[in-house]
């Protein structure tokens, strides 16, 4: 049948395709922890489209055999979970964790082994409808506690920004609809858009988790001088703040972080990020990187227009010419391009 021959196309090349990625990031000399994630992940998804053969096989597509693969591809909503969690709570992921997130997935695989019907699949659906919900909303307040940490501590977020997960979010909806839906027409040919939909799903996953280094969030715990204590803390640094970061030029460097700042300084993170959220209504990040602009950048395009975007970019801190873009037009309402034609006209 021309339906089955495409199916069997796909799904070839959805194993071929899972199976290179898994190789590829397991493979490297020093795979980070989200890359061996990501890997292992991979190697899951590579036997998850692999056993879906046995629906290809002369008899083998019966509604007894489709409920059994229901009930096998439901555990790809592990894989799920255990992604969205580590990117929005680096470390999250564990042997002990990842076993607590599959033991419902265990015993509605036992329940079904013991009574194979209709009403355990039914009722298996149900429960992968709520959990992917509780999943997407709870990745979603973690990416969003997540975000604001970095962007209190860091002044290069490059590596360790997450807010693509946006991005993810709508694929992984459109693939558990998708799913769904296909799950219930039963037609071979419509497993074509499932093994399409999860390669464009894990594509951008993997896309974006190329170069990432997430950062596991520190306790605000340690002690510095200041007291912190009360409703209207005295910032006694404020001033010497201002002089060291800016005569000696701290936001030059790519690499300031919060706690570096605070060590200058002889307090303590907690302490300084009260300061820039109360006093400065604003983030560290945000703090330096406006300097950045104002302080190094904009003066640089003034006297020299004629340098090239990625060096005034390197000589103003940043590590990549996009976040300079970014925050060129986030603190001056304009992007470079638009500013050096201004300038150019002006003069």
């Amino acid at each position: 049948m021309p339906e089955l021959s495409l199916t069997t196309f796909f799904n070839g090349a959805s194993t071929a395709y899972f199976a290179i990625n898994a190789f590829n990031l397991l493979a490297r000399p020093k795979p980070t922890r989200l890359q061996k994630l990501l890997g292992a992940v991979c190697v899951y998804w590579t036997l998850a489209t692999a056993k879906d053969m046995l629906l290809l096989v002369p008899g083998g597509y019966t509604q007894r055999m489709l409920d059994a693969v229901l009930i096998a591809d439901g555990w790809s909503a592990v894989t799920f979970a255990c992604v969205l969690f580590e990117l929005a709570m680096p470390g999250w992921v564990t042997w002990r964790r990842t076993a607590l997130l599959a033991l419902p997935f265990a015993a509605f695989t036992a329940v079904y082994a013991l009574a194979p019907c209709a009403a355990v699949a039914s009722a298996y659906m149900a429960f992968l409808a709520v959990f992917g919900l509780a999943v997407l909303l709870a990745g979603y307040f973690k990416a969003a506690v997540y975000m604001s940490y970095i962007y209190e501590n860091f002044s290069d977020v490059e590596r360790m920004d997450i807010s693509w997960l946006k991005s993810v979010y709508v694929a992984d909806f459109v693939y558990m609809s998708l799913w769904v839906i296909v799950s219930l027409v039963n037609v071979p040919a419509a497993d074509s858009l499932i093994y399409v939909a999860g390669i464009v799903l894990w594509q951008i996953t993997l896309h974006y988790c190329a170069d990432m280094k997430p950062v596991r969030p520190e306790s605000y715990a340690e002690t510095g001088t200041g007291d912190i204590a009360g409703d209207e803390p005295e910032y006694a640094f404020a001033v010497q703040m201002e002089a060291i970061v800016e005569n000696e030029e701290l936001y030059l460097d790519p690499k300031l972080s919060l706690n570096q700042l605070a060590e200058r300084l002889g307090t303590n993170r907690t302490y300084l990020s009260k300061y820039f959220n109360n006093v400065k209504g604003t983030t560290f990040y945000d703090y330096v990187n406006a300097l950045r602009i104002h302080k190094k950048s904009v003066p640089l395009m003034q006297e020299h227009p004629e340098y090239a975007f990625d060096y005034i970019a390197r000589q103003s801190g940043f590590n990549s010419l996009s976040t300079f873009q970014r925050a060129f037009r986030k603190y001056t309402g304009t992007t470079p391009g638009k500013f050096i034609g201004i300038k150019c006209k002006g003069d």
